[in-house]
């Protein structure tokens, strides 16, 4: 049993170097790359007890378990951008240290270092396990659940060695500790080993994943959602018979901002606008770049008339502030065009089809200004967009 935790601990602390390696900022797995081979280094003094050197490998090895668990704690705290206090850290084999060399009873008797240790232990893996739930808040990867499941339910049976230490003591011969129980508890802990190794590289993996989706959702310069997570996420919302206002946002006169002023220029306005109109969001609403200067926001449970109101608001905000750039300051202002799913259904093609001629209305009306969707209004300008332009010439009949 020994021999295979040492192995164990021993491969998965390689895996977890080299995650570490490829990708310093996994910092969680140089910490439970320490843990697995302190942990490695303690079972190999567990197995050389028949040996004697009590010093070593009882003193020493018990120091050790209980420092490889602060660092997988460590781990922990850092995966989930916690701080990992030294204090914290150094408690537990500081305890153990000071227990093992000035408490001759924890010296002497196998039975009182077991109930030492385990309250060390218990103390980690419980916190571990509280740690890793209230992560799920702010990160709720999947895995997450049974990785605290793993860590409570070992510190619960880990904590069991105490009354049994009490109630039915260990005997201690050629070096070691032996029991019925004894045996059972270090099973669990053999398997215990596997599971949380296990636990931290899916960890590890399902973050990755989770980054990824989160970056394939994300408009790279502005940091909102971009055309397609908004389009899922409205699909989502109108197959539910969400009710709601569509608003299609686009910054007057952008080409002229980008010729006068530089295209650094103009990726600062659509930075601003994007910040600007991010801190006024309601709850629920969807807000994304559509492409180039055009955004789009969906307002759940927002009639037209309310929507209109809000829209507003947003358009006097966009239009007081001012972007600063190389010493001067743009101005910029925004056109609304509004459509509401009561009046145009829950078919987005359509709803965005309404509002953008609104939008296209609100332009040839002078811009700045909000313009709400008319289902003559939609024929309109649909009307108007297909209208040849004018040649000026005639032809005689």
């Amino acid at each position: 049993m020994m021999i295979c935790t040492f192995l164990s601990t021993m491969v998965v602390g390689i895996f977890m170097l080299q995650v570490w390696l490829t990708d310093r900022r996994h910092t969680a797995a140089g910490y439970w790359c320490l843990s697995m081979w302190v942990g490695s280094l303690c079972t190999l003094l567990y197995a050389l007890r028949p040996m004697g050197l009590p010093m070593l490998t009882v003193g020493f090895s018990n120091m050790l378990a209980a420092l490889g668990y602060a660092l997988m704690w460590a781990g922990f705290r850092v995966f989930d951008r916690r701080p990992a206090y030294l204090s914290v850290v150094l408690a537990g084999p500081v305890l153990w240290c000071l227990a093992y060399l000035l408490v001759p009873q924890v010296t002497d008797d196998v039975n009182n270092r077991i109930i030492v240790s385990s309250v060390i232990i218990t103390a980690y893996s419980l916190w571990m396990g509280i740690d890793i739930l209230r992560g799920r808040s702010r990160e709720p990867l999947p895995t997450r659940t049974m990785s605290a499941v793993f860590f409570l339910s070992h510190a619960i049976i880990y904590s069991l060695r105490i009354p049994m230490a009490l109630l039915f003591p260990a005997s201690f011969a050629y070096g070691t500790a032996y029991s019925a129980w004894f045996a059972v508890f270090s099973l669990e802990l053999f398997a215990h080993t596997i599971l949380a190794a296990v636990a931290m590289l899916v960890l590890i993996k399902e973050r990755g994943e989770a980054l990824y989706r989160q970056a394939s959702r994300t408009d790279a310069l502005t940091g909102i959602a971009n055309r397609g997570s908004f389009l899922e996420d409205m699909q989502a919302r109108l197959s539910r018979r969400a009710q709601g206002t569509l608003m299609v946002f686009d910054l007057d006169r952008f080409k002229t901002i980008n010729d006068s002023h530089g295209h650094v220029a103009g990726d600062m306005v659509l930075k601003r606008f994007s910040e600007q109109v991010s801190v006024l969001l309601e709850e629920g609403m969807l807000f994304s770049r559509f492409g180039g200067e055009e955004f789009a926001l969906f307002a759940p449970r927002h009639e037209i008339d309310r929507a209109q109101e809000f829209a507003e608001m947003l358009r006097a905000a966009v239009a007081a502030m001012s972007v600063a750039c190389e010493g001067r300051q743009i101005g910029v202002s925004v056109s609304i065009g509004l459509a509401d799913v009561a009046t145009f259904g829950a078919n987005f093609d359509r709803l965005h089809s309404a509002a953008d001629n609104a939008l296209y209305a609100a332009k040839e009306a002078g811009r700045n200004r909000v313009m709400r969707a008319t289902p003559g209004g939609v024929l309109a300008g649909l009307a108007e967009r297909m209208r040849p332009p004018a040649t000026g010439i005639s032809i005689a009949s």
